[in-house]
C-alpha cells in the first residue's frame, strides 16, 4: 500500500476516557473502568439494556468558536478536537496549519443524530421540517466544517465504510502527498453514537457496548514522528468464517517484519466468542505489552480503528519500540500495520 514509510507527525484524540490522546493512551494502559449509561429509544422503551460509553463533558479549554460550529453536531466537535491535538502535537500552530495541508475524513455511521432529528420533524410537520439542520445530515458535513475552521487550503474529501477503511484512507493520503496533491495530510475518523446504531450492536451480542469519539493522525512523507512502515492486507472476507482462516496468514506476515519486542494494539472487545479468532491468530508471538483499547473503551465503529492507530503511535513514540495494530474488520477485509518509533 502506498501508505508504507509515511510519517506520522502528530497524533489527537477524543474517546469515552477524555478529550486526549493522553486520556486514551492512560485509560487503556491501566485497563480503566469507564462509566456506561443506557441509550433511551425515543418514543419507547425496549426490553434489554442498552448501555453506551460517551464521551465526556466538554473541558472549558477544549471548546473552540466559529459560525460553523453554531449547528455542528457531536461528530464534528469530536472530529475538531482530535484535529487541533494533532496540529499542536506536530508543533504546527492550529491557527496558522502548514501549507497544503489536506483532510481525509472517515466515517461509518455519521452525523446519525441530526439526520434522526430532521427526519423526526419532516414525519411530524414537513412544513416545518428545519432547512439549517439538514446540511448538517451529510456525510461529508464534519470535514468541511474541520476544513473551514482550520482554513484548509488542500484537497478535502470524505470515505464512508466499515471500522478499519481508515487503512484506505491513510493509502489514499499517501497517495496524495507523494502525488504533489497536498503537502501534508489530516486523516481523521470518528463517530457519535445514537440509540440506533447502540441498539444494532446489541443483536450482535448482548454484552457489545457502543461508544463514540475521533482520532487524527497528521501524515507527511518525512520529518519526526513514528512510521508507518508495513501494511499487511487488505485480506477480504465475506464471512467470519473466512475472516477465521486468513487472520493467521495476516499475523504470520506481519510479525516477520517485526525486529525485537514490539506491543500488539488489538481489536479484541473483551467478549470471547467475538474475540477467539483474532486472540489465536496472534498468540504464536510473545509481546512487550498488549493493548485492547476496545475493551476499555467500547465499539467505537468508524473510529474504532483510528484510535488504535493513534495507540499505536503513541506507544511506539514512547516506548521506542514497534507497535503493531491488528485490525481484522467485521465485514470484507482485514490489515494489520507495524510502527515504527
Amino acid at each position: 500500500m502506498n501508505a508504507e514509510g509515511i510519517h506520522v507527525r502528530g497524533v489527537g484524540a477524543v474517546s469515552a476516557a477524555g478529550w486526549s490522546a493522553s486520556d486514551l493512551l492512560h485509560a487503556v494502559r491501566v485497563k480503566k473502568s469507564l462509566p456506561a449509561i443506557n441509550c433511551a429509544r425515543p418514543g419507547d422503551e425496549r426490553p434489554w439494556p442498552c448501555p453506551v460509553r460517551p464521551v465526556p463533558s466538554l473541558p472549558s479549554d477544549k471548546a473552540a468558536r466559529h459560525p460553523r460550529l453554531r449547528r455542528a453536531s457531536a461528530i464534528t466537535r469530536y472530529s475538531l478536537a482530535a484535529a487541533l491535538e494533532a496540529l499542536t502535537d506536530a508543533g504546527s500552530p492550529p491557527a496558522m496549519p502548514p501549507e497544503g495541508l489536506g483532510i481525509i475524513y472517515v466515517m461509518m455511521n455519521g452525523c446519525v443524530n441530526h439526520t434522526g432529528r430532521f427526519y423526526s420533524e419532516v414525519l411530524q410537520n414537513p412544513a416545518q421540517a428545519s432547512p439549517l439542520i439538514f446540511p448538517e445530515t451529510v456525510f461529508n458535513a464534519p470535514a468541511s466544517h474541520v476544513a473551514s475552521f482550520l482554513g484548509i487550503d488542500g484537497a478535502v474529501s470524505t470515505l464512508v465504510g466499515g471500522s478499519n477503511v481508515v487503512m484506505e484512507a491513510l493509502d489514499m493520503a499517501a497517495f496524495w502527498i507523494r502525488g504533489g496533491t497536498v503537502a501534508e495530510c489530516l486523516v481523521i475518523a470518528a463517530e457519535e453514537s445514537d440509540w440506533l446504531s447502540a441498539e444494532a450492536l446489541t443483536y450482535y451480542h448482548p454484552k457489545l457496548v457502543a461508544s463514540e469519539g475521533a482520532g487524527a493522525l497528521l501524515l507527511s512523507a518525512d520529518g519526526p514522528g513514528p512510521q508507518i512502515r508495513d501494511v499487511i492486507g487488505p485480506m477480504c472476507h465475506t464471512s467470519w468464517e473466512e475472516r477465521a482462516a486468513l487472520l493467521p496468514e495476516l499475523a504470520a506476515q506481519t510479525t516477520a517484519k517485526v525486529d525485537g519486542d514490539a506491543t500488539l494494539i488489538d481489536d479484541q472487545c473483551g467478549i470471547a466468542r467475538i474475540d477467539r479468532a483474532e486472540a489465536a491468530a496472534w498468540s504464536q508471538t510473545t509481546w512487550n505489552a498488549v493493548r485492547s483499547p476496545k475493551a476499555v473503551l467500547g465499539e467505537s465503529m468508524g473510529a474504532g480503528t483510528a484510535l488504535q492507530l493513534v495507540l499505536g503511535v503513541l506507544e511506539a513514540r514512547e516506548t521506542q519500540r514497534q507497535a503493531v495494530v491488528s485490525m481484522p474488520g467485521a465485514n470484507t477485509a482485514a490489515y494489520a500495520c507495524v510502527i515504527t518509533p
